[in-house]
């Protein structure tokens, strides 16, 4: 009767103590889950500012390249306008040129005037000859000096032309200037608030860890492609970032995708993370075992909910361009205890 009272004793004990861990755990958890929502709240005027702040950058920089553009085509009529002017400079010189030439040759033989031409007539005819000739020399005179008056006239408006547009030209380029530099104070903004974010994610990459059940096995095998689409629009690793052009690390891969295409599952787990991520937008981390999460990012919408077991193949999401985004895409992250990892090594 002892031995059977004290078995149950120490039964009653094992599973108090059983319960105790349990609670323990889960409490434990759940704090943590409540730590990582605490955290992504806070994010979440952050990613605001980031979104209208690249927005802010693109609308800029489409300002930038209009005015750029303007300003090759102002150039382009500039150079024009100068050829031109150039050469109305050069026929002004050569009718100018012919001008002085004839009445340097008429004064080297000695000509006095068109009056002793005419007296020097030996006849009727050849007076009559001489006139026409010299009332021709005197016409042609009188086309080239208004041919050079109306050339200077046209060529001075040209320069006046010229230097407003090349006014017009300074303008632009010191707008130019001026917004090229908020748009570079806006991208070093950006990127600053990118690395910042990239710290915090780091951080909670160490605690999505926590979150994950170290006694799982992953046994799915190889993962299931998460989107519709296959092409690849930047890959792991190093590149330049499409907002700030900074040469910075891409912890995943972007595969371009349409707003509200499926977003599915690689493998089979349960979720972790659902909702309003920072700089991801609307995103999903999945534990799938030994270590082995999934990401899921800038979706329109999320389908899933912390704690829920998710198979291989279901859809957890629609896609979108939510968080820090240029354009609708999925960017998926592969982590083994919560280190970045090449996705496409698991396909």
């Amino acid at each position: 009767m002892k031995k059977k009272t004290l078995i149950c004793t120490l039964i009653f004990v094992m599973v108090a103590a059983m319960s105790t861990f349990t609670y323990v755990y889960a409490a434990g958890a759940s704090d943590k889950q409540q730590e990582l929502n605490d955290i992504n709240e806070e994010k979440d005027q952050v990613s605001e500012n980031l979104e209208e702040l690249t927005s802010r950058i693109e609308e800029q920089q489409s300002e930038v390249d209009q005015i750029e553009s303007d300003i090759k085509a102002k150039e382009a009529e500039i150079s024009a306008a100068e050829a031109d002017i150039q050469q109305t400079e050069k026929d002004i010189e050569e009718r100018q040129e012919g001008l002085n030439e004839r009445l340097r040759t008429m004064y080297k033989n000695g000509s006095i005037g068109y009056l002793d031409v005419l007296l020097g007539s030996s006849s009727l005819s050849e007076f009559l000859t001489n006139l026409e000739m010299i009332q021709r020399i005197y016409k042609g005179d009188q086309d080239t000096l208004e041919t050079l008056e109306q050339q200077h006239n046209e060529l001075e408006k040209k320069k006046t032309a010229l230097q407003t547009e090349k006014s017009q030209l300074a303008d632009q380029k010191a707008s130019a200037e001026e917004k090229q530099a908020a748009l570079q104070e806006d991208k070093d903004a950006l990127q600053a608030k990118l690395d910042e974010l990239n710290e915090e994610a780091d951080r909670i990459s160490s605690e999505i860890a926590s979150l994950q059940d170290k006694d799982k096995v992953y046994t799915g095998g190889q993962f299931l492609w998460p989107t519709t689409s296959t092409t690849i629009t930047s890959y792991f690793g190093y590149r330049i970032h499409p907002v700030t052009g900074v040469y910075t690390g891409h912890t995943g891969i972007d595969i371009g995708v349409g707003t509200g295409s499926p977003v599915y599952a690689s493998a089979s787990g349960n979720v972790i993370v659902a909702g309003w991520y920072g700089g991801y937008g609307y995103a999903v981390v999945i534990d799938h075992g030994s270590g082995i999460s999934t990401l899921y990012g800038h979706n329109s919408s999320v389908n899933v909910s912390v704690g829920q077991s998710v198979e291989k193949g279901d859809v957890i999401a629609s896609s979108g361009s939510t968080g820090v985004s240029t354009g609708p895409h999925l960017h998926f992250e592969v982590r083994i205890n919560g280190a970045y990892v090449d996705p496409l090594s698991y396909f």
